[in-house]
């Protein structure tokens, strides 16, 4: 194998800097002068016939790397949203509007087995790439039919789909590929009316032997009333997103350190291994040696995506994981219940009835119910 299990992560973790870090409020440092856009600016001037209507200042909120406070990006939104640093959203707007906190899910495939095997036992997702019309109907709409959510219409952004490429054009790369990048937006209707929109980042990456797939996604929610202006405002400010250069800069001169150092560690391995002169040892060792390297700066990185990573699937998968102090076992569950009891065979029932105990139930045969609760 030419390249190392651990530069093919290297190079899918590049990809996505900026999704997976946390945002932050923070200072302004290392961008244009610009202090705020307005979304009337480019609007003809009122006559003095007319009424002057008061502009929707935007500014620019700034998305902080919490490993070293360094500014990542920043993005031009209404003056009048406010960033939120807990919680599921990442901006609250009036009139009910709400920005969900991004959610990604990324895969690693191989066209060989054996890689693919080393994948699994590394606890890293292995998958083979679904287009996104594919991971469109299979995961968002199955989804949305549970909750009869409505998916009203939904349509391709060609020009995010640049800037997401722009943006990765950008990254060091420790090996060739292939890249594609979709972007699409999805628009779903509840019955109370409440809409909300979907903007759904797909990307593809294909080397030699495999490469890494995922999806990015946020949701914009808000009431019937105010989701058409809203949707725009939020679709200008991705499409005027900002990069740090600096902070790019630095993120590629630390993965280009970590893909020399690999390749070093690499070759000292192969190089031993010649010289026991055991073919079939070497084909073994070599692709041990191309799993351990690195693998733990990997982990670091991947760790606070985990989270996120888990919920996206639950989210798709309409679960959620209920635990017990009790037993000190931990279930996964379908959602949408208030209490979950659960028998010593994994069954469980679900409630929203705080006075109801299965344990009382006649209409059960006789069993031992124990009460678990959702994990937050």
């Amino acid at each position: 194998m030419k390249y190392s299990i651990s530069l093919l992560i290297l190079a899918a973790t590049t990809s996505i800097h900026v999704s997976c870090l946390n945002s932050n409020n923070g200072e302004e440092q290392n961008f244009q002068n610009e202090q705020y856009l307005s979304e009337n600016q480019n609007r003809a001037k009122p006559t003095g016939n007319e009424q002057i209507v008061k502009k929707d200042t935007i500014i620019y909120f700034n998305n902080v790397d919490s490993r070293n406070g360094m500014i990542m990006s920043r993005i031009p939104l209404p003056s009048t949203w406010k960033k939120q640093t807990k919680g599921d959203y990442s901006y609250i707007g009036p009139n009910g509007v709400k920005i969900y906190r991004e959610r990604t899910s990324m895969f690693m495939f191989s066209n060989d087995q054996q890689t693919n095997n080393i994948y699994q036992q590394s606890g890293v997702p292995i998958q083979f790439p679904k287009s996104v019309d594919q991971v469109i109907n299979e995961h968002f709409i199955s989804y949305a039919d549970k909750i009869n959510r409505k998916l009203v219409k939904q349509y391709p952004i060609p020009q995010i789909a640049r800037w997401d490429k722009q943006h990765d054009d950008q990254l060091y790369k420790s090996m060739p590929s292939q890249k594609t990048f979709n972007v699409m937006g999805l628009e779903w209707q509840d019955p109370d009316g409440t809409k909300f929109l979907t903007v759904l980042h797909h990307f593809v990456s294909y080397d030699n032997y495999g490469g890494y797939w995922g999806l990015i996604y946020t949701i914009l929610e808000a009431p019937e009333i105010a989701f058409e202006k809203a949707k725009r405002q939020y679709i200008n400010g991705l499409l005027n997103k900002q990069t740090n250069p600096q902070w790019i800069q630095m993120n590629n001169q630390n993965d280009m350190q970590i893909a020399q150092q690999s390749n070093a560690d690499h070759q000292a391995r192969m190089a031993g291994i010649k010289a026991m002169g055991d073919q079939g040892t070497a084909n073994h060792n070599a692709r041990m040696a191309a799993m351990d390297q690195n693998m733990e700066s990997w982990r670091a990185n991947q760790a606070a995506d985990d989270r996120s990573h888990n919920r996206v699937i639950d989210n798709i998968r309409g679960e959620t994981n209920v635990s017990s102090s009790n037993t000190g076992t931990t279930y996964k569950v379908e959602t949408g219940a208030k209490q979950y009891w659960i028998n010593d065979q994994g069954e469980y029932i679900k409630s929203d009835n705080s006075f109801y105990n299965p344990n009382r139930d006649k209409t059960i045969n006789n069993q031992t119910w124990i009460e678990y609760e959702e994990q937050q």
